[in-house]
């Protein structure tokens, strides 16, 4: 005979089938409860104790909860063990006599754990959720950092390419289209050097429509995609992943780029290792014999994103190059107004962040309080250069 379950459990089984891998935090009153298998994998991962719900049955259910205030705590330990987790709210009284109503408020997964909390933000990272889509014989990839609104594409037809770039970035996730489900090779790069759980995506027609609509756009020449179908799926996919898993708006995300090359020299992976630039694998450390350590006085998260990015994408356009030397020359000249500014960067939030958990409306007081504190910290340091940096200084840095 078939188990007859309670309202809450066919609730629970309802959701847990929309995202099967994903450990399901279902809140019941004041703690979230895991059942079957989630509750021993929290077991193993939390160290929290596993019971049974019905334990006078033939076969109990094993649970396992935690606090709801709890969360902070062992949230990211399940993510940064490998596991999606899914976290579904009450979203009626829990006071009134029908059945409590709960949702999936959201799926926290790798590269959107940063946007449930300030001390959750890897700080000298990129976030990055990478989309791979294939068709005659060329790749189109697509990156996108839901912390910072980094979001670019490419089209590229060597593999070898296409495993630099996976190098340099060092993904969070990965979504693959099905095409992509035999090719071994990128399958072995993704699981093995990066240790990821791959996902498959079934790919569909005309997704290029769907990007204008998100962009309000009449069409994509702006994004110079006009032409590049293969780039737009790509980017379509890791936008309708992210939908997927934080079951929101998505319209902060105003920006996508199609990445020619053009700008920068293109260095492959054998040389950023050999080189040192990002990481020493005789000290194993990213800060111990290597360039990022030795140029890394940066105090603020996003230009230490910006400081790795440069490392291992040099300028190859003279003309910028000289302009960014220029500031760094008349900033080495004035070493009082570059003391100056170095302490007051010190008190700079990552307002990328702060401003991705606005437009989710996910910000507390504290992401309110330290915008406020870092834009008026900015206005400081523009005044500052005004006042007493040189008149060059100020039209470089066009603040005239």
């Amino acid at each position: 005979m078939e188990k007859k379950l309670t309202p809450a459990m066919a609730q629970y089984y309802e959701m847990k089938a929309e995202y099967p891998e994903a450990i399901l935090f279902f809140r019941m009153w004041d703690f979230y409860e895991m059942f079957d298998e989630d509750a021993h994998i929290a077991h193993r991962v939390l160290g929290i104790n596993v019971t049974t719900r019905n334990k006078n049955a033939e076969n109990p259910q094993p649970l396992a909860g935690i606090p709801y205030h709890a969360k902070d705590k062992y949230l990211p330990q399940l993510v940064n063990a490998g596991y999606k987790v899914a976290i579904a709210e009450q979203v009626s009284d829990p006071k009134a006599k029908w059945i409590v109503q709960r949702e999936i408020v959201r799926v926290v997964t790798p590269a959107t754990l940063n946007l449930e909390w300030e001390s959750y933000n890897t700080k000298d990272v990129w976030n990055f959720i990478v989309s791979i889509v294939w068709k005659d014989d060329k790749y189109a990839i697509s990156l996108l950092d839901p912390s910072s609104s980094k979001w670019e594409v490419w089209e590229i037809e060597w593999f070898e390419k296409l495993a630099t770039i996976l190098y340099k970035i060092s993904p969070k996730e990965v979504i693959l289209s099905k095409d992509l489900f035999w090719n071994e090779d990128l399958k072995n790069i993704l699981s093995k050097k990066y240790s990821l759980n791959l996902f498959f995506y079934e790919l569909k027609n005309n997704w290029a429509e769907i990007l204008k609509q998100h962009f309000w756009v009449k069409n994509l020449a702006w994004f110079s995609l006009e032409d590049k179908p293969l780039a737009c799926d790509a980017a379509w996919l890791v936008l309708d992943y992210l939908k997927w898993v934080q079951k929101t708006d998505l319209s902060y995300l105003e920006r996508l780029s199609y990445n020619s090359f053009s700008d920068n020299l293109q260095l492959d992976e054998s040389t950023i290792r050999s080189l040192d630039l990002l990481y020493n694998f005789s000290t194993n450390s990213s800060k111990l014999w290597t360039l990022f350590g030795v140029l890394d006085e940066t105090k603020t998260s996003m230009w230490k994103r910006f400081l790795r990015d440069a490392i291992i994408n040099p300028l190859q356009d003279i003309e910028k190059i000289n302009i960014r030397l220029d500031i760094i020359e008349q900033f080495l000249d004035n070493p009082i107004l570059l003391d100056k500014i170095t302490t007051k960067l010190k008190q700079v939030a990552d307002i990328d962040n702060i401003l991705t958990r606005l437009a989710l409306w996910r910000a507390n007081p504290r992401d309110l309080l330290n915008l406020k504190n870092s834009l008026i910290v900015i206005l400081e340091v523009f005044e500052l250069i005004r006042q007493q940096g040189s008149n060059k200084l100020v039209r470089l840095l066009k603040l005239d």
